[in-house]
């Protein structure tokens, strides 16, 4: 399956394309304030009623915020298209989108997430330290997140780097991306992987719509990938 990543284009993210590197982030910073939210006080019991936790309850979601605020996510989305992921997340489409090609026997860790009105429900009855339970609460989030069309991959460390889940197999700029950054990206992904493709997102002449040209050598860059907004 094929999994998108986007990035800015700074001295860290090059060093990271350098290594070959992930960056383990911790959900605590991303702009949604929900993230791993779960039931503080009140549940919505079978009935669909609020009630209030019991002290069971309120003791193991202490417990499931302990081990959560130690989980770490590399994010990831399965659409590279779509014009708010490059606005919010490829520096106002001035950055890069990471293309991996990754196996289906690779792909244990990175988990597609589920979007809802309401907290996920998970067993606060049991043991609090269940993986599977706290997976859910990771993997979950608002409804008004669903065209992130997001996947996660989680770790039970964060703030940390860690190697490429799949193969890099290719590089996509935003069609803002200063040609001078799109160089200095091609040289370094080109050095890694002499068959890497190399492509620049570029907007529709007649809807709000982006689409994509690949260049057939990956070490000659367009000189009309200089234009700033290209419309094709």
């Amino acid at each position: 399956m094929k999994f998108y990543r986007f990035q800015s284009i700074n001295k860290l993210t090059l060093q990271n394309l350098t290594n070959q590197n992930n960056w383990v982030a911790d959900p605590f910073e991303f702009n949604d304030p929900f993230e791993f939210s779960l039931y503080d006080s009140v549940l919505i019991d079978e009935n669909g009623d609020f009630r209030n936790l019991n002290h069971i309850e309120k003791a193991n979601v202490m417990k499931f915020k302990d081990s959560i605020n130690e989980y770490g996510v590399v994010c990831y989305s399965s659409d590279s298209t779509n014009n708010l992921l490059w606005a919010h997340y490829a520096d106002n489409h001035k950055g890069m989108c990471l293309v991996f090609d990754v196996p289906k026997e690779k792909e244990d860790g990175i988990y597609k997430v589920k979007y809802q009105e309401r907290f996920p429900e998970i067993n606060l009855t049991d043991d609090a330290n269940s993986h599977e339970e706290i997976k859910t609460i990771v993997t979950t989030k608002s409804i008004e997140w669903k065209y992130e069309n997001e996947y996660r991959q989680i770790f039970i460390m964060k703030n940390m780097l860690y190697e490429y889940p799949g193969i890099l197999v290719e590089i996509i700029f935003g069609c803002r991306t200063p040609y001078e950054d799109i160089k200095m990206v091609t040289n370094i992904a080109v050095s890694k992987n002499p068959s890497i493709k190399i492509s620049k997102m570029h907007m529709d002449k007649t809807t709000y719509s982006l689409g994509k040209v690949t260049i057939g050598n990956n070490t000659v860059i367009p000189e009309f990938w200089r234009i700033n907004g290209l419309r094709i």
